[in-house]
């Protein structure tokens, strides 16, 4: 019987195997591969939930993606049925923005289910009252790119986001007359997460508040079914849970120097609320110039803390397990990673921050840099095959939301 084909045994492999096999898988592609083999594998692949994100991918621009860490390319071209000068505007988590100034509209978009939520132009609210008097910015504010700093869907009809004059904006999308809320922030809010259900800010340099948006949400339809238009959800109580900021590790900065710091909120794999903190010793008047590997290694810190919500305070983190956190401007995750197990993943303008044309001497571009918790270690990767534009005022991080069919 030469040549003659013999089936491949394969899609005979028994379910709880193929499930294992596929729960391995942090590409994204690879999962889409491993399900298109056949239908035993799709269903396989079914009953593995909640199975972890996929490992994300990196915007070189706002229709070209690679993949951590296979680096394969994902084109995903603005949909058709938009309006003909409709561009994306970023990535958050599993959503891109995609705004049409001719017509005004703007939406989120999630490429792999199709999923669509519209959202407001502009928001109505004073955002700073305290500039408004000096005529700095306008009452109403068009949230383009460089306003809207974050978006987090908390959940079908719950919208939060950040806007680059430090306030929180909430959303009901859908609602009669939906429109963007001012939340009340116990003052400049540097990140928000939502964890256990509930939407969280870090203020300040590191103050925690925490919204029950949850509540409010009955508050909100309780007022709709008697009449009310107005969406109340920002008046309700913000309440602060940890007051002090974390320690710096009594390293003072310089004389004629300061730490620039940058904050993020990230949940755990084993479900904590964590912190990492970014931090870089600048002289009082930073300048633009050419940095090597070696100089930014000695001057960035990185430290992540724990908030303990019974006792009220950060605590510090030496150990983070068999998972690594990817933190970003529009969006954080922790993933299951155990090849990269105990490592925070950083974009790479986080790096290129004060460097004119966004390159590290010896070393040239940077996509990301990794700092290792374990020996407190840097490495700038730049793995990319696409020249990445570099005068943009921010990096994202795309998490794929998989969507299996039956």
């Amino acid at each position: 019987m030469d040549g003659e084909c013999v089936p491949s045994p394969w899609p005979e492999l028994p379910p709880d195997l193929a499930g294992a096999v596929y729960c391995r898988l942090v590409s994204y592609g690879d999962r889409v591969r491993f399900r298109a083999v056949c239908r035993p594998w799709r269903l396989a692949a079914r009953r593995q939930h909640p199975l972890p994100a996929a490992l994300p991918w990196i915007a070189l621009d706002r229709t070209t993606y690679e993949s951590l860490p296979d680096g394969e390319v994902h084109r995903v071209p603005v949909p058709g049925e938009l309006p003909a000068d409709t561009v994306c505007r970023g990535a958050f988590d599993g959503w891109l923005l995609y705004e049409s100034g001719e017509q005004r509209e703007r939406c989120l978009r999630n490429p792999i289910s199709m999923a669509k939520i519209d959202l407001p132009y502009h928001c109505d609210e004073v955002i700073n009252p305290g500039f408004n008097l000096d005529g700095l910015y306008p009452t109403t504010v068009c949230l383009h790119e460089a306003v809207l700093r974050k978006i987090v869907v908390c959940s079908p009809d719950f919208l939060a986001a950040i806007i680059d004059y430090g306030a929180v904006l909430f959303l009901r999308p859908g609602s009669m007359h939906s429109t963007w809320s001012l939340a009340a922030c116990p003052g400049y809010v540097g990140d928000i997460a939502l964890y256990r259900g509930k939407l969280y800010f870090v203020a300040g340099h590191g103050e925690l508040a925490v919204h029950d948006f949850s509540s409010s949400s009955s508050e909100a339809s309780s007022s709709r079914r008697h009449g009310s238009a107005k969406d109340d959800s920002s008046s309700s109580c913000v309440d602060v849970v940890i007051s002090t900021e974390p320690p710096l590790n009594n390293q003072n900065p310089p004389r004629g120097h300061f730490w620039d710091s940058t904050v993020y909120l990230v949940v755990s794999c084993t479900g904590k609320l964590l912190m990492v903190r970014w931090r870089r010793c600048l002289p009082l008047a930073p300048h633009y110039r050419h940095w090597c590997a070696d100089e930014l290694s000695k001057e960035i810190k990185v430290d992540v803390f724990e908030a303990d919500l019974e006792k009220r305070r950060w605590s510090e983190v030496e150990e983070l397990g068999e998972q690594a956190l990817f933190v970003g401007t529009t969006c954080s995750k922790a993933l299951p990673w155990p090849d990269h197990a105990n490592c925070v993943f950083f974009l790479g303008l986080n790096v290129a921050k004060f460097s004119p044309d966004g390159t590290i001497d010896g070393i040239g571009g940077c996509a990301y840099c990794v700092y290792d918790m374990k020996n407190g270690a840097f490495s700038f990767d730049h793995p990319v095959s696409i020249e990445r534009d570099f005068r943009r005022s921010r990096d994202d991080w795309f998490f794929p939301c998989d969507v299996v069919e039956s």
